[in-house]
């Protein structure tokens, strides 16, 4: 029989390694939450669900690393002149945004980013109820 100190701390080594795959700071995490959350109409709880895991997906995805890099190439792109062609005409820069963009794609599907809602109004009595499409709020 084995040490039960030993299995442990195995288990507990095993399960940190998962835990800290890709693991994000807080600031990245909220400050795409709430870009993703402008992108998408604004601060609600629906928007909150959708882009949370919109970060968790983009997480399990890309590295830290590479999500930074990502992200300050599409900041800065738009900045006008030379500076803002450093960032415009870079490969790295563009391969990076496109593994975002990539992964952005993964989410929206698995996360209904930018997906509308259907909402139940009732109408006159005897009548159906009649379903209106409109966005998130």
């Amino acid at each position: 029989m084995s040490d039960p100190k030993t299995l442990l701390a195995f288990f507990l080594a095993l399960a940190s390694t998962g835990a800290n795959a890709h693991d994000y700071p807080t600031m990245d995490r909220v400050d795409q939450v709430l870009t993703c959350m402008k992108r998408n109409g604004g601060q609600n709880i629906d928007n909150l669900w959708r882009c949370s895991c919109e970060i968790d997906v983009i997480a399990q995805q890309l590295s830290v690393e590479d999500f930074n890099t990502a992200r300050t190439y599409e900041i800065y792109k738009d900045m006008p002149g030379e500076k803002g062609s450093l960032f415009r005409e870079s490969q790295d820069g563009s391969a990076a945004v496109g593994k975002l963009e990539t992964a952005r794609k993964d989410a929206a599907k698995r996360c209904f980013v930018g997906a509308t809602r259907q909402t139940v109004v009732p109408t006159d009595k005897g009548m159906p109820a009649k379903a209106v499409t409109g966005e998130a709020k």
